[in-house]
């Protein structure tokens, strides 16, 4: 017989394992407007920083959440980074 414990881990697990599949699929969806591999990866980390129970969200904030010493690489990502903005929107929304 299973604890209410146990029965509500087991949950938050399938949760857990429910929004991962959601989120990977998001980012797979939107990668096509991310040329390159790092900017990739910090789009990915910059989503997940926003979706972080923060009190700012900031470059620095951000930055800071996801263990980067400094916000530069998401200040690059935002401002001068390689990435096809119209295409990434278009297929968030779609």
């Amino acid at each position: 017989m299973e604890t209410m414990h146990e029965t509500v881990v087991a949950q938050a697990m399938v949760a857990g394992q429910e929004w991962t599949a959601v989120f990977e699929a998001l980012m797979a969806e939107v990668a096509g407007g991310f040329p390159r591999g790092d900017a990739r990866l910090l789009a990915r980390q910059m989503t997940q920083s926003v979706l972080m129970k923060l009190v700012r969200r900031d470059c620095w904030t951000l930055a800071e959440a996801l263990g980067h010493d400094g916000p530069h690489g998401l200040q690059h990502l935002l401002s001068r980074g390689s990435w096809d903005h119209d295409l990434a929107r278009d297929r968030l929304a779609a």
